[in-house]
Formats: structure tokens, sequence, C-alpha cells
């Protein structure tokens, strides 16, 4: 496809082997009210990701899958984008909204803001969904909520000054953010921008579980966190948050206990790494 003049938005997709879901993902990203720019950053498919998103991008670049980190692939889309805005979009995961990219634009409105993602279910500390500004302060108190690179966006001035790390095994959207916020910037949280991610349920139980404990390894590699014990895991198991189910229908869920078991064992071995270190 043709590049869009001088785009607002430039919007980076990193995929692999994402044939049955990154048509949908690009098709509802061409469809925003805003027309952005979009680059699909692949790291080795073997399937038809490649050919599909040609079809659908203004830009494809590859990155070989013995080079691949999160951070990487983000960077290097980042540098090829042309736009003052930059976005971060999963080939799994889809916009619900025409105007998901121009309702994140107003948010640079604000000076301060740096970023901006969406979210689900309630703010941290139990406040009603809306939009939150997240400084240093609430990401030190809830350093596991907030920015997400699943939907992401991102001030191209602020990722010069702050690349993303390309050394973290995941979260590097958590690592940036605490750079970013602890430099004095803040980040738009806004329940209306939130995707469709159902992807990280797809494999089960089972594999949510690891997943969470990676997650949870690699933010407790670049962030202080607090002892979590098995009596703060029972807790966390019986007081889950808020999502409109009764308590006893989340108490029973393979998914949040997965949760909750992923977090104590990825800071568990999180710990054990850190006293054998040298």
């Amino acid at each position: 496809m043709g590049q869009v003049d001088e785009p607002a938005a430039s919007v980076i997709v990193r995929a692999k082997d994402k044939a049955p879901t990154i048509e949908r993902a690009l098709r509802l990203l061409r469809a925003q009210t805003v027309q952005p720019e979009i680059i699909v950053v692949d790291s080795g498919s073997t399937d038809s990701t490649r050919e599909i998103a040609r079809r659908w991008c203004d830009r494809l670049l590859e990155i070989g899958p013995d080079e691949f980190t999160y951070g990487r692939a983000i960077n290097l889309g980042a540098a090829a984008a042309r736009a003052p805005i930059h976005y971060a979009v999963s080939a799994h995961c889809f916009t619900t909204r025409s105007d998901w990219i121009e309702r994140t634009l107003a948010h640079y409105e604000h000076d301060e803001v740096a970023g901006a993602c969406g979210y689900t279910g309630l703010a941290p500390d139990g406040a009603r969904a809306g939009v939150v500004h997240q400084d240093a302060a609430l990401f030190h108190r809830n350093p596991f909520w907030g920015f997400s690179n699943h939907a992401s966006s991102w001030r191209a001035d602020v990722w010069r000054e702050f690349p993303f790390d390309e050394t973290v095994a995941a979260a590097e959207d958590k690592e940036w953010s605490q750079r970013v916020l602890d430099a004095g910037w803040v980040i738009a949280l806004d329940p209306g921008l939130a995707v469709e991610a159902q992807h990280r349920f797809d494999d089960g139980p089972l594999a949510f579980h690891r997943l969470i404990q990676r997650d949870v390894q690699a933010v407790a590699s670049f962030c202080d966190l607090p002892r979590y014990s098995l009596r703060d895991l029972v807790r966390d198991w019986w007081n889950p948050a808020r999502d409109g189910r009764s308590r006893t229908r989340v108490r029973l869920s393979p998914w949040h206990v997965a949760a909750v078991t992923g977090k104590y064992t990825g800071l568990r071995t999180a710990r054990k790494a850190a006293v054998d270190a040298p």
C-alpha cells in the first residue's frame, strides 16, 4: 500500500507466525478515523504472515528470530516511523473502536503526557474506571499495572530520549514506563483505549501461569519488589479484584489461580537468581 502523507500516527505491529490474526488487526487499523502509517516488524515468520502484511502495511521490516527481543523489534519500527506519535499494536490484538487512534491523540494535547494506553477493570486502589494519569508514585505502588505494548502509544521525541530496553526478556513496556515516569512525565491510562487481547488465554491455564511467571521475573529484574509470601498468595487468591463476577466464582477460576501462583513462582525465582548471582 502507498505511504500516508505526513501521518499523525505511526503504528508498529510486531508479528511472528500470526497468519490467523494479523489481517484482522491490520484491517481494523486501516478503518480508523485517523489514517495511520503502518509498519510491520516480522521476526522470522514461517507461515503467510509477511504476505498478508504486505497487502495492508506501508512498510515491512524483518528481524531474525535469533536477534529478536520485544524492545529491539519496537525500536526498529520506531526508528522507521515518520509520525510524531508512535503506536505499538500486537498482531493478535484488535482495536474495538474506529476512533481508537483519534481518541489516543487527544491525550497528547496535555504537554506532560509521554504515552497512553488502555486498561480493563478497575483502576489501582479500587477506584472506578476512568482516565488515570499515572505518575512515578503510582507506578511504584503498582508496578504490574499500567502501560502495555499490546496496544500503546508514545511521543516520538520521548522515545528518542528513552528507547525501549533491548536486553530485558519481557515487560519492556513496564521498564520503559518506569524510566519515563521517574523522569517526571505521566502516562494516560484510558479504559476507552482497551483492545481485544484474548491471546493470553489461548493456550490454557498452565501456559498462562508460565507467562505471568516470565513477566514477573522480568519486572523484578529492574524494579525493587517486596517479598511475596505464601500468605500474600492466599490473600490475593481469596480477595480477587472485582470484575463483575462473584468473588467465589473468581476464586474457583483456573486463570485466577494461574495468575497468583505465577506471581509467586516468578518472584521466588527472581529472588533465588539474585542470591545466586556473583
